[in-house]
This record gives C-alpha cells, sequence and structure tokens, in this order.
C-alpha cells in the first residue's frame, strides 16, 4: 500500500489532507508490465485510472486496418486513463508499456467516491482534464500550423520532459522505431531522416540511432517560433 508521501508525489493528489489520502491508499494496486505490455484497446471501458510509478506508457490511436499510431507518452508521476463520465462510453485510445513499467490502479467507482468527500481531489481531476484538453490542442496546432521541422523541435523539447540518458536532461533515448517517430510526427521516414539532417546541420542537434542530443534549445524553440507549413 502506498504511503502519504508517495500519493503526495502525484500532482493529482498534491493538497489532499492525510485523512482523503488514507481513504485512497487501499484503493490503489500495484501492476508490473513487461516492455509492449497492454493496459486496454480504443474501445474497451473505461474502468480504471492508472498512475506511472516507474517506466514509460505510450498511448495510441489505431486506425481501420488495427494500425497503432502515437497520441502521447506518460511518464513517472504522471496519471492517465482518468475515469470516463457516463459508464457506456469507451476508451478513444489504448495504453500501453513503452518501456517495463510499474503503474498504480485506481477502479473508476472508488476514484468517484473519493471525490465526493475531496473538494481537493476533485479540483485536482478538473486541472488534469483541462491541462489534457490544452495539451491536445497545441498538438493539433502543430501537426497544422508548424513544418516538420518546427514539429520535430517541439516533439524533442517535449520528450526532454519526461526521458533522458546518461544523467544528462538534454541527452534522450526514444524508445520508438524511426518509423514510429515519423507516424507521431504526421510524415515519412524519409521526411524525417531530412529533417534530423537539416536540424544536425545547424547545429541545434545531434543524432545517433534512437538517441538524440539537444544542443541549442533557444535554437530549438526558435525554429517552432518560426515554423511555417509546408505547401500542401
Amino acid at each position: 500500500m502506498p504511503t502519504n508521501d508517495q500519493l503526495q508525489a502525484y500532482r493529482i493528489f498534491s493538497g489532499l489532507s492525510d485523512a482523503d489520502l488514507a481513504a485512497l491508499a487501499p484503493c490503489l494496486s500495484k501492476r508490473v508490465l513487461a516492455k509492449g505490455a497492454y493496459l486496454y484497446h480504443p474501445g474497451n471501458p473505461g474502468l480504471y485510472t492508472y498512475l506511472v510509478e516507474a517506466g514509460l506508457i505510450r498511448l495510441f490511436f489505431t486506425n481501420a486496418q488495427g494500425k497503432e499510431f502515437m497520441g502521447s507518452m506518460v511518464s513517472p508521476g504522471e496519471v492517465f486513463g482518468l475515469p470516463l463520465w457516463q459508464e457506456q462510453q469507451t476508451r478513444v485510445m489504448g495504453a500501453a508499456a513503452l518501456s517495463p513499467a510499474v503503474v498504480l490502479v485506481i477502479q473508476r467507482e472508488d476514484l468517484f467516491r473519493c471525490m465526493e468527500h475531496s473538494p481537493a481531489l476533485m479540483h485536482n481531476i478538473y486541472r488534469e482534464l483541462a491541462d489534457n484538453a490544452r495539451n491536445l490542442t497545441l498538438r493539433v496546432r502543430a501537426l497544422t500550423t508548424f513544418s516538420l521541422n518546427g514539429r520535430l523541435a517541439n516533439l524533442l523539447l517535449y520528450l526532454s520532459a519526461k526521458i533522458k540518458t546518461g544523467g544528462r536532461k538534454d541527452n534522450l533515448y526514444i524508445p520508438l522505431s524511426q518509423g514510429e517517430v515519423a507516424n507521431w510526427l504526421g510524415a515519412s521516414r524519409g521526411r524525417l531522416n531530412r529533417s534530423v539532417k537539416e536540424l544536425s546541420q545547424l547545429g541545434l542537434i545531434h543524432c545517433e540511432r534512437q538517441t538524440y542530443t539537444i544542443l541549442d534549445r533557444e535554437g530549438l524553440e526558435r525554429i517552432i517560433q518560426e515554423s511555417a507549413p509546408e505547401d500542401l
């Protein structure tokens, strides 16, 4: 059972009283996931909410043929799979372990019951949902208004807050294939390769296989600000 201090490390539980946290703790169970293990698929009911304790979780969409497309990445300290308000609603996205992971799990009914007795928890969940909506809007804006260089720069800065290697914040090992990164950016592998080469030649990044080193964060931010959509 997680301690109060462990629970308060999650933003969704920040500011809750000791009594609220003590009521929540018995409702949480722990799951250990191997790399590639699925938690749920698009179309599944939203029965549980998850908190990442270790590892990385990918959230994905599927098309009519079942091909998966990266939608987002969730790292330790974050929550995903917040409960759907109506019981008959189903998940739009799926979730799977991008690396070996540990998650805390709480049932929809238990979370709703705790929300009824804790205004702070209700406020935190509202904030989480509002942030999710904002992040989705920003992603749509990037896909529709940024050039590929801008989208890649935006993605690397986004991932720098989530994953790192070698103790360096700007040294990122991205546990995705080149094709998966390209799909995430809405591009072909060839166009992604050209974009990586262009940012490297500008001295903004260095790329070796799946490891990207950010050399100039301000330069990447300028690329985003100056980004314009490519001709259709």
